[in-house]
């Protein structure tokens, strides 16, 4: 199903008439909200999402990947919604973590007849920071650390390997060293473990 599922927005224009009517008047509530708001069909195709979604997107530098997860999420509602025979499945909420951000995604299943033919899911995409953004921000503002700087930072508190650093942050293992010079220097530390007591005295 998720092969099948496209990023493009199937245009409303060639909607049959009643269903534009009642996309416009749902659309133009839910373009109101601060949530991302997204349609997608029984196909996991993206049908339309609001303003708020599209700020998403752009705020999340890996946002595609976002798409993907969501369409996957649907595909997996849906098979979940097809497959219940004891009782309906009408809505669902799952985490969602997407690059260091995590996000809410609320599942409302909405029928057959309500919007027209097709059975739809919209999907409120509410986001959260991840603890490990302030971790980053706390970094920048206190040692005044680059932002790629606090990320490997924070990434060695996660226990992640110079190695591993390196590939979740596409920069080689000889940058990742670079960078973490520069923050031992700058928090005048000498090493992990005195980097990580150093943020545990700091309340973090």
């Amino acid at each position: 199903m998720l092969a099948q599922g496209s990023y493009a927005s199937v245009p409303l224009a060639a909607l049959p008439s009643k269903r534009v009517d009642r996309f416009d008047c749902l659309a133009a509530a839910l373009d109101e909200i601060n949530e991302g708001a997204v349609f997608l069909n029984a196909d996991a195709q993206l049908i339309w999402h609001n303003r708020a979604f599209d700020k998403l997107l752009v705020d999340n530098r890996e946002g595609h990947l976002l798409v993907v997860a969501l369409i996957e999420s649907v595909a997996s509602f849906y098979q979940e919604v097809y497959d219940s025979s004891r009782h309906a499945v009408e809505s669902s909420v799952r985490d969602m973590t997407v690059g260091r951000i995590e996000h809410e995604v609320h599942f409302t299943l909405m029928p057959e007849g309500m919007l027209g033919e097709e059975s739809y899911v919209l999907c409120l995409v509410k986001r959260s920071a991840s603890r490990w953004s302030s971790y980053e921000e706390h970094l920048r503002q206190t040692w005044g650390l680059t932002e790629r700087e606090a990320q490997v930072a924070v990434e060695c508190l996660k226990g992640n390997k110079n190695l591993e650093i390196a590939g979740r942050l596409r920069i080689s293992v000889e940058t990742v060293n670079k960078h973490l010079d520069k923050v031992y220097q700058k928090a005048n530390v000498r090493g992990r473990s005195e980097l990580a007591s150093r943020l545990l005295d700091a309340g973090l």
